[in-house]
């Protein structure tokens, strides 16, 4: 029992150091970038690169992370104390986010059918070289 103890907590110290470790980086690259992306942000980003290109096991993380996920809704309570106490602040903002939300969701529309088109024209263009090639073997 008391082996089985001192493992889990050597490897959920050793994912909270790989998690943080990915966050102080975040900083770092924030801050060289002029804060383009929020530390925490560009922390994750890092996290899941290193993890997509195996530079960090998903084992070094995952204890850790799994109870992150567990006590989530507990790290939300100051959030929701803080709206709660400001909200007349967001009611007075609620105009401008609600046009800001609407013309971001448009824009991203726009761009997101335009590359659509862009690369179906793509495919289409190179199952018809394809097609003609075919023929032409035949």
């Amino acid at each position: 029992m008391r082996k089985f103890q001192k493992s889990a907590v050597l490897e959920i110290a050793s994912g909270l150091l790989v998690i943080y470790a990915a966050l102080w980086l975040g900083r770092w690259l924030g801050e060289l970038s002029g804060n383009l992306l929020p530390a925490s942000i560009m922390g994750m980003l890092l996290l899941t690169t290193a993890l997509q290109l195996r530079w960090v096991k998903l084992a070094w993380v995952e204890r850790t992370a799994n109870q992150f996920v567990r006590w989530m809704s507990l790290l939300f309570v100051p959030i929701s104390i803080g709206l709660v106490e400001h909200i007349e602040t967001l009611l007075q903002a609620l105009p401008a986010m609600l046009v800001t939300c609407a013309f971001a969701t448009l824009i991203l529309l726009v761009v997101i059918g335009k590359l659509y088109q862009h690369w179906e024209l793509k495919s289409d263009s190179n199952n018809t070289q394809q097609s003609a090639v075919n023929e032409d073997a035949k």
